[in-house]
């Protein structure tokens, strides 16, 4: 199967739903941790959270969780590309982007473990 012009307008529009969602939501829940800081901006941790850390402060009512968690969702949009430009070409068989696309995934699980 060639990877023809409708094929590639199918990719962008869905390319482009994820990429203004994930930034919607993500520029969303950092606004909503900035307000709850300025509002109540002392005495809340400012270290480092892990995941479990992030749910623990949300939780609490910690602004610093809830912009932590805006933080990981910027930066979880631009992998979830990757994600659906793969789904679309597993769908397709197109197994030259197939790879291409794991590849991409590849570094980036290996920066995620490395750094």
């Amino acid at each position: 199967m060639s990877y023809d012009r409708g094929d590639r307008s199918r990719t962008d529009r869905w390319v482009h739903v994820v990429l203004r969602w994930g930034m919607t939501v993500s520029m969303a829940v950092l606004l909503i941790g900035l307000l709850l800081f300025a509002l109540d901006p002392g005495g809340h941790d400012e270290a480092d959270m892990g995941f479990g850390d992030i749910a623990q402060g949300i939780a609490a009512g910690n602004p610093i969780a809830v912009i932590d968690l805006g933080i990981i969702l910027l930066i979880a949009t631009p992998l979830t590309r990757v994600l659906t430009t793969l789904a679309i070409f597993i769908a397709d068989r197109e197994p030259r982007f197939i790879l291409v696309s794991m590849l991409v995934l590849g570094i980036i699980a290996l920066a995620i473990l490395l750094g």
